[in-house]
Parts: structure tokens; sequence; C-alpha cells
């Protein structure tokens, strides 16, 4: 541990021979901000008691929001003054729309974050910077976390500004002694205090936004997350709960040794699986709903067990792969046997438009801009030199939502091919290269 330190978060006196006891107690008491930060960088947690190492976990978790808070504010100024070109005109009307601003990309292809997230991020520097200033306060002196923050925010989203400054104004005090889950129950119960009239509104708009959505899970699994109404969530519930409980099938045994919990997960896969089945569901660029799995010939063929490839999910075991593969048709894929990517799609199924389309979904994976998770089968196929400039062919074609095929085309985004994947220039001039995936691991 350093002696003779820096000085106060102000910049003040300098503070020298300070014992271990003394530095973590002026540690705890200071604000946080560059003096204590200085003072941290060198702190040895070795050579402190366990209380102060207590202590000082504590300080850097208020240095954390501290740093947080800062990031808030340039995110509030970014929101605040996007700075693009002026949109330029777009021919097809399937991808037009007006009023969004495109800065929540610039964040996102900057931080690394998926855009929804990035979108988020953007929302809460707004609040925090605006109407719930008391909250960026709180966390600036370190009070509060992020996370805190971001829930108080998400909390009062749709309350008016005097309603929202005094529900943020009645749950503030006590944020700092409660954890995230107990906050957000007493955020739930001064909303309701404070808008009682208003509670069958935002249900109604809360129903509008319901969603189900994939989140792949470490061991080849995955969660499937539903955002529903009390009672369409109750009534899910009680159906695959019902079918969990009928007499076991023992040749199904087997999948579920852990007991009813597991017979629910397959109860809800059971009605899936039988909703695939019917011939009225829509298709999608020539295609049927469908689960596709990429696996090399040999380790389908049991040579070796090298990962397979599902799509929308990621690396699966060479077992779960041939499970897959066992009940499908097959279609050939010819990858580059040094990158893995996919460089060729076998033409004997559809014909070349359709054909066409399923190769690029299949080389893409996801929406080709930086960090969008969107599966590509649920993407807009773009040319990325406008026809009829450009060929009809897969190098000009890139796999792009819906969002991020606008801001190509109206938010000032460049996007070129490159080698092995495709090149996007932001409005702000910064370059970003998103390399396409590979379909197969390490050839």
């Amino acid at each position: 541990m350093a002696e003779g330190v820096a000085g106060d978060a102000a910049g003040g006196a300098a503070c020298v021979d300070l014992d271990s006891e003394v530095l973590v107690g002026w540690l705890r008491t200071s604000p946080p901000g560059p003096g204590v930060i200085g003072v941290l960088a060198g702190v040895d947690p070795g050579l402190l008691s366990h209380s102060q190492q207590v202590d000082l976990l504590v300080v850097f978790e208020q240095v954390a929001a501290w740093v947080a808070a800062g990031q808030q504010r340039v995110l509030a100024v970014l929101a605040a003054s996007p700075d693009g070109p002026a949109s330029p005109s777009v021919d097809d009307e399937a991808v037009s729309g007006g009023g969004d601003d495109w800065v929540r990309e610039e964040v996102a292809a900057a931080l690394r974050l998926s855009p929804v997230t990035a979108d988020r991020r953007l929302q809460v520097a707004r609040a925090l910077d605006g109407r719930l200033g008391d909250t960026w306060s709180a966390l600036t002196e370190g009070s509060i976390s992020y996370v805190q923050a971001a829930a108080i925010v998400a909390a009062l989203d749709e309350l008016d500004d005097r309603t929202a400054a005094a529900v943020q104004a009645r749950v503030l005090g006590r944020a700092s002694g409660q954890s995230l889950a107990e906050l957000r129950r007493c955020l739930r119960r001064a909303v309701l205090a404070a808008d009682p009239v208003s509670a069958g509104e935002r249900h109604e708009q809360a129903r509008v936004e319901r969603r189900v959505e994939l989140w792949p899970a470490r061991d080849g699994m995955a969660e499937l997350h539903a955002v529903l109404s009390a009672e369409e969530a109750a009534t899910v519930w009680t159906a695959v709960d019902a079918l969990a409980h009928q007499p076991t099938d023992p040749d199904r045994q087997h999948h579920n040794p852990d007991g009813i919990d597991a017979r629910r997960a397959d109860a809800l896969v059971g009605l899936a699986t039988a909703t695939l089945a019917r011939p009225e569901l829509p298709s999608r660029h020539g295609a049927r709903p469908h689960i596709q799995v990429t696996v090399a010939v040999t380790t389908l063929l049991g040579v070796d067990d090298a990962p397979g490839e599902l799509a929308g999910y990621g690396p699966v075991t060479a077992e779960v792969a041939r499970r897959v593969a066992a009940d499908g048709v097959w279609r050939r894929l010819l990858t580059d046997p040094v990158t893995g990517r996919l460089v060729d799609y076998g033409r004997t199924v559809y014909r070349p438009p359709a054909d066409l389309a399923r190769f690029v979904i299949a080389r893409d994976q996801r929406c080709s801009f930086p960090h969008c998770g969107q599966p590509a089968v649920r993407c807009d196929l773009d040319h990325v030199i406008r026809y009829p400039d450009g060929p009809i062919n897969a190098d000009n074609l890139a796999a792009l939502c819906r969002r991020h095929h606008r801001a190509k085309h109206e938010g000032g985004w460049k996007l070129a091919a490159a080698d092995g994947g495709h090149d996007w220039t932001s409005p702000a001039g910064r370059s970003y290269h998103v390399q396409v995936p590979s379909v197969l691991p390490d050839p």
C-alpha cells in the first residue's frame, strides 16, 4: 500500500504518512472523484484487514457510479445533438420512415453494444440529464449504482414530469440502502400510489409491447423470455403445467430426470413442435419456418466431434448437431477450408433467386451491422451497391434488419463489401469492420 498519497477530491493539500486505517477512513468519507481514483490506484487490498477490504470494495462501487454518471452526461449531449448528415432520398418505400435520429447506432458501434442496449442507455441519459436530475446527482455522489438509476428511469418512463418528480422524491432517499429488487418493489408501489387512475391505461399500452425473446445460455441451453399480461402468462403456465402432470411416457422419461420442471419444458416444446407442422404457416425468403444447423460432414458421419452451429443460437455440441440434422432435409454448404466461412451453396433445392437468398442468410447468420443480433432470416437482403448499379450476386448482398437497412439509406451510414465481411462508416467518420462469421469453428 502506498503512503504519502494524493490530496483530497477537490485538489487540496496532500495527505502524507497515512497508515491503512486512516487511509481507508479517508477514502470511505471522501466524495468520489479524481483524487479518490488517484489514491485507489496505490492501494494494495492484500495489506488491509478484512473490514478494510470491505470498505475498499464499497469505495470502488462509489467510484464506478461516479464514472457512470460522467458517461451519462456525455450520452445526454450526444442524444440532444445528433450530428449526422441530411437524410438522402430513398427509392425503396419499404425501408423509408421519418423522425428517427441515428445516434444510437453511433453509440452501439463505439461501445460494442447491441443497438437496443445503446438506445436504452440514451433514454436513461436523457432522463437523468433532464427531469430526473436528483437521481443523476445521487449517482454522481455514489449513493446509488447505475443499475439502480436505470431502474428508476424505467419505472417512471410513462409518468408525467410532475408525477415522476414526486415518485423520485419518495423513493430516492431510501434507494442507497436497498438492493435492486427492493428498489424495484418500492418503485412499483410508489407509481401505483401516485397515479392510480392511469394504471389501466398503462397496462393496455404494456400489452401492446408484449414479446418473446430468445437468449443463449451456457452448456447448450437457452432462455425463452416472454413478457405477457398477467392473465396470459397464467394461461400459458396452466397449460404446460397440466400437460406436465399427464402420465409420463416411458420412452421420454430420460429427457426429464429432474421431475416436473423438466416435464413442463417438454410440454412447451411439444406445443411449438406441433405448430411448426401446420401447413398454413407463412414463409420467409421462399422457405417455411425451419431450424438450421451447420455441421461438418465428418462430424455428421461420426469421424470427429467438432461443434456445429445452430442458426440464431451459436455453437452446439456434435451430439446436438447430429440430433437436429437427423430429422431434417440436408443441403450442401461449401466452406473455406482455412476460415470456415461459407463460400458456396448447393443449388439443387431451390430456383436461383430463392437459393441465393438462402445462401446469404446462411452466410451472414445475423444482421451485418456492428453488434446487431437480429437473425438473418428475419432481415432484409439489401444491395451493398444499390440496384441497378450493382450486380445481383452474393457479394453484393447483405442481411440487414429493417432498422439498419434504413440506417444505410437515410441515416448517413455507408456500407461497402470487404474481404470476408463488410465495412461500415458512421456519420461521425468512424470505421467498423464486421467479419462474416464462420459457420464452422477452426477448420
